[in-house]
């Protein structure tokens, strides 16, 4: 099954699902038909292996005067109605060439045979198309004449020089849409041709016009390969039609002449895509027009859950609180961790300060013997510890949690509106069966979100973290103001130690009383004394390699970086949002296919 079928398909199911037996329902299904043989149409090109060419334009305009100047046979041109009264206008596609095509419909299709040598050369044998007008007062006649638009890759697009600033136009010209066009202007008064401005082929009041006419054409079909229009003069007061005539089929063989057989078969796939935009944009207008709460429900449904992954993200990082803790918590952690362990009695101070953060002024009156000071920093230390947790679940397992909470208080009040909407439109005989049917809406990605967000966070920290080697400049300096400070009391004994076990191996006279006995009060005084300083110095290091500046750069960069996480999933598709209700589903097709 082609990607054209399955469309349709999947349109008409979710439209009878979400509206059952209403207008809209079978308005949708006609235009789907219309679709599929517009589709069917441009692939097979109606089993015509030629080129076709088709004159397309409003009612009234000419177009199958410009048709009878392309075919030489006076006897098949003649055969072509023309004119302004609906006896006389063209009600129905005139195919003009030497194959008939296949499935022609005898109520809206005509078939005149013409040996390619009886058309104007063109480079190449060719189908011609003459059309009913597009706004034909006969529906089944314009009908017609919008379904025979997307048959042909050429199109003479036929309009008269006084409705140059038509509304009509831009409809037109979206009809066009992906396939090799050449406007024709027809009835141009000869005064638009005077040479009113030396070098100026045309009026000052053409060319103006013309300007507008060709930028709303380009406006309307970007998808178009617009060609070098042409100007047909109103022969009706020159009274040469056949020289304007066969002037006219001079321009279209200079138009057509470098246009190569690639170019032609290229644009199949720009029609086909330009059917499917018509389709789409003709089904969404109905849809906001007609049922506005509907495109208003879905719309505010997928907008909440769009929402959501950057809004847990804003939650989990965007809280300056519990950024910043992060921050500086991993900073602590790779401090500690990158200084060496020969650098002692410093990294164990590093570790103590880090678990203590917050409470260094009771730490320090620990050290004088405060009692209390010594449980309040046993306090702060588990209090850290709690907090780290904490700040750790949130920074890993953070936005799952609060996008299922989100999911749970965001989106089911949206579901359930959503629900008595289609409940309204079904009416109060399906209640039972919409109404309190249970909605579930999942997010995949999340997973995906998390682990790439926790490495975002990681590598934002690691960017800005200490150097390894100034890290060591910094741990031998507070190692050495330690063993400074502590060498006096270490050498002192030493000496008398050492003094003393000279003598005992010196001498037959020994005794134990020789050997230094300093008092515990003394070492542990000494040590002390010796730390104090130190951890001062650690505190300096660690608030500085913390400062605020830091921790505020690093804190915004990671959420910047976090934001453009979530804009890449969601762009990837990699976060998106999965209806498990049919009808959800159903709606979520219907508006994102018509946007």
């Amino acid at each position: 099954m082609n990607p054209h079928d399955v469309l349709v398909q999947r349109i008409r199911h979710a439209t009878q699902s979400l509206l059952g037996q209403q207008h809209l329902t079978h308005q949708i299904s006609e235009w789907c038909d219309q679709y599929q043989l517009q589709c069917d149409s441009i692939v097979s090109s109606r089993g015509v292996a030629l080129t076709s060419i088709a004159v397309v334009g409003a009612k009234g305009q000419g177009k199958t005067w410009i048709a009878r100047q392309i075919i030489l046979d006076s006897r098949v041109s003649q055969a072509l109605p023309s004119g302004v009264l609906s006896s006389e206008a063209t009600s129905q596609v005139h195919w003009v060439g030497p194959i008939v095509p296949e499935s022609l419909d005898a109520n809206r299709e005509l078939y005149h045979p013409c040996r390619s040598d009886a058309m104007v050369d063109l480079g190449r044998p060719y189908m011609l198309l003459d059309t009913p007008g597009i706004t034909d007062d006969d529906l089944q006649a314009a009908k017609a004449a919008k379904e025979s638009m997307a048959l042909s890759p050429i199109k003479l697009l036929v309009v008269r020089r006084d409705q140059l600033r038509g509304a009509i136009l831009s409809q037109l010209a979206n009809f066009t849409e992906g396939a090799i066009c050449i406007p024709v202007i027809t009835c141009v008064p000869l005064n638009d041709f005077a040479n009113e401005v030396p070098k100026q082929r045309w009026s000052e009041s053409l060319r103006r016009d013309l300007d507008t006419f060709c930028e709303a054409m380009r406006s309307s079909a970007p998808k178009t390969k617009f060609l070098e229009l042409v100007l047909v003069p109103d022969f009706e007061a020159d009274g040469d039609e056949t020289k304007i005539g066969l002037a006219f089929a001079c321009d279209l063989q200079s138009r057509l002449r470098h246009e190569s057989l690639d170019d032609i078969a290229a644009t199949r796939a720009n029609r086909l895509s330009a059917a499917t935009d018509r389709l789409r944009h003709g089904i969404g207008q109905m849809l906001d027009s007609q049922l506005p709460q509907l495109s208003a429900a879905v719309r505010r449904l997928h907008a909440e859950a769009d929402a959501l992954p950057g809004q847990a993200i804003e939650a989990v990082l965007g809280s300056r609180d519990v950024l910043q803790s992060a921050v500086r918590s991993r900073l602590r952690a790779q401090m500690i961790a990158d200084t060496g362990m020969i650098w002692f009695p410093y990294r164990t101070v590093l570790t103590v300060l880090g678990l203590t953060h917050g409470a260094w002024d009771r730490l320090l009156l620990s050290l004088s013997g405060s009692v209390p000071s010594i449980f309040g920093t046993f306090a702060a230390w588990a209090r850290n510890i709690q907090q780290s947790r904490k700040i750790n679940w949130e920074m890993h397992e953070g936005i799952r949690d609060r996008l299922n909470r989100q999911i749970q208080d965001r989106l089911e009040p949206v579901q359930s509106q959503f629900h008595r909407t289609v409940t309204r439109m079904h009416g109060s005989g399906q209640e039972s069966k919409i109404a309190y049917a249970s909605p579930k809406i999942r997010l995949s990605g999340v997973e995906e979100l998390q682990s790439r967000a926790r490495s975002v966070f990681e590598w934002s920290v690691d960017r800005h973290q200490m150097p390894w080697i100034t890290l060591q400049c910094f741990a031998l300096v507070g190692t050495l103001i330690f063993w400074i400070l502590m060498a006096g009391p270490i050498v002192s004994i030493y000496r008398e130690y050492l003094s003393a076990s000279y003598e005992t191996l010196s001498s037959a006279v020994s005794s134990v009383e020789h050997f230094p006995h300093p008092s515990p009060a003394l070492l542990l005084t000494s040590v002390l004394l010796s730390l104090i300083p130190m951890m001062i110095y650690a505190m300096v290091v660690l608030s500085w390699s913390q400062r605020r500046s830091k921790i505020n750069r690093i804190a915004d960069i990671t959420y910047a970086e976090e934001v453009k996480l979530v804009d890449e999933l969601k762009r990837s598709g990699v976060i998106a949002m999965h209806y498990d209700d049919p009808l959800l589903e159903h709606a979520e097709f219907l508006i994102q296919t018509t946007q």
